[in-house]
């Protein structure tokens, strides 16, 4: 579970540093009037404006504790409060740039809510665009590709005190197929049965180069050469097979 003291703090420091701190009003790179650290309204609900008087360090300090509070209770009610430090932190930085009902409908909290949190942070870099105040189009933000790997980084990084390691290795959305059903154990199956001549005219070059190899060896020691290539082929095949299944152990096939 998340510890929420150590989380504001952190979103603390990580916010000045992803949002800035300005006193005085100015636009944003979509053009948005802002203040203070990343603030487009004021905690009366008033939206900032470029003919707003400039606040105080003080003024600044208390909405960004407000909102990181808001922020934080938002966020854990949206992951039904199971989420560690790290991921909590993540998913608010990122909500506090596009906004808490974006974040709510989003890839990253579909998929942490399922428990795939190695996809949930991929889906940090789809929230890489804005709009172009001038054309009106999305466009992709070099500084907000940046600040999504950020965010992307904190989620995925394991609490320190957490009982268990978050998963950050790719996971496949879908549940992985049974061994039986993968097209390169099927085929390294039927390449066991399948004639001599098919393995060659049909399988890659390095399998070719093999059987090439076996029938020349054959002919010169004087053996059958088809039960030389077949004899290659099946000790090629019984290798994929090996690999496929070391793969599978470690979770990469």
């Amino acid at each position: 579970m998340a510890d929420i003291a150590q989380a504001c703090a952190a979103l603390d420091k990580a916010l000045r540093q992803d949002e800035g701190e300005r006193l005085k009003p100015y636009r944003c790179s979509a053009g948005v009037p802002t203040i203070g650290v990343g603030a487009t309204t004021y905690l009366d609900g008033r939206k900032v404006t470029m003919a707003d008087p400039p606040i105080t360090r003080e003024q600044m300090d208390r909405m960004l504790a407000v909102e990181i509070e808001r922020y934080t209770a938002e966020v854990l009610d949206m992951v039904d409060r199971d989420a560690t430090t790290n991921q909590l932190v993540g998913l608010v930085r990122c909500g506090y740039n596009i906004g808490l009902a974006a974040l709510r409908t989003s890839s990253m909290v579909r998929l942490h809510r399922q428990g795939d949190f190695a996809a949930a942070a991929r889906a940090f870099s789809l929230w890489n665009k804005r709009r172009d105040p001038k054309t009106g189009q999305l466009v992709e933000d070099p500084a907000l590709t940046a600040r999504r790997l950020r965010e992307a980084a904190t989620y995925a990084t394991h609490d320190a005190d957490a009982e268990t390691p978050a998963p950050t290795s790719p996971q496949a959305v879908a549940p992985e197929p049974p061994m039986v059903t993968s097209p390169t154990v099927q085929a390294s199956s039927g390449g066991l049965v399948v004639s001599a001549v098919a393995v060659v005219s049909q399988w890659s070059d390095p399998v070719k180069d093999v059987a090439h190899k076996a029938r020349e060896v054959a002919e010169s020691v004087g053996v059958n050469p088809g039960i030389a290539v077949a004899v290659a082929a099946g000790l090629v095949c019984a290798l994929v097979l090996y690999r496929r299944w070391q793969q599978r152990r470690r979770g990469m096939a």
